[in-house]
């Protein structure tokens, strides 16, 4: 017979257990993950360059060591990358110069045509004091007579021959005539006591025009021109203003000649 009992025995076929937890098995540490490094940028700078040099140089196979020729060439290589970062850093200062210098020509630019044109008016305004008193020719046809009937007709012609004057009131009406010789050397001034007007005209203010014929009996109108005396100065809109005679108002910078 069996021994049952024998059989069934833990101690001879059951597995021993151990309620221990086992031991864990020792290994090479894990390596450290490394921190990424921030960088402004993906391009390969120098510093970069020579790390990636000197660890290719660090790992490599002692059985197959790296070539001299192929070691030279990325010396060469580093070489040419430095020179070019030289040149790039060069040229962006030149840049930032130019920039720079550009944007201060400007401001100075600026600042003289602000300067010139503050000159150019303070010179415009003690030019226009010292007209008072003179006497000031510009483009029209105004006469001024003074009281006692002397007075300046002015006009210009290329045309040698005899000048004739016609003068009118204030409404238009023929009030003298006259005539002169003109010599055709461009502009010219007379006295009213030159074309003979009997009686003087009275003081005021009149329009004139002349014409010049010459010897072929040709007539052609001459260029005329408002002359008298300069008797104040105001200020229009910050601009000088001369007052010729008792009421003209003209700018100083329509004047175009300065007498005596």
């Amino acid at each position: 017979m069996f021994d049952l009992t024998r059989v069934m025995s833990p101690s001879v076929y059951s597995p021993s257990f151990s309620t221990t937890a086992p031991e864990p098995v020792q290994g090479p540490a894990a390596p450290t993950e490394a921190k990424p490094v921030t960088k402004k940028n993906d391009a390969l700078g120098r510093d970069e360059f020579l790390q990636l040099l000197v660890a290719q140089m660090k790992n490599q196979d002692p059985l197959n060591p790296m070539d001299g020729q192929e070691m030279a060439a990325q010396l060469a290589q580093f070489s040419q990358v430095e020179q070019l970062l030289e040149i790039k850093e060069s040229m962006q200062t030149v840049a930032e110069n130019q920039v720079e210098l550009g944007v201060a020509i400007e401001e100075l630019s600026d600042i003289t045509l602000q300067q010139g044109d503050a000159m150019a008016k303070l010179l415009e305004q003690s030019m226009a004091i010292n007209t008072v008193g003179r006497t000031g020719v510009l483009e029209g046809n105004t006469l001024f007579v003074d009281r006692d009937g002397t007075g300046t007709v002015s006009i210009e012609s290329s045309v040698k021959g005899s000048g004739s004057l016609t003068i009118r009131d204030s409404k238009g009406v023929v009030v003298a005539t006259g005539s002169v010789d003109v010599s055709g050397d461009g502009m010219q001034s007379f006295d009213l006591e030159e074309f003979g007007i009997t009686p003087a005209l009275e003081g005021g203010r009149y329009s004139f025009a002349f014409t010049v014929t010459d010897d072929r009996g040709r007539t052609t109108p001459a260029k005329t021109f408002t002359t008298g005396r300069i008797t104040g100065l105001r200020y229009v809109g910050g601009e000088p203003t001369l007052l010729i005679g008792d009421a003209l108002n003209v700018p100083f910078s329509k004047l175009i000649q300065l007498r005596r």
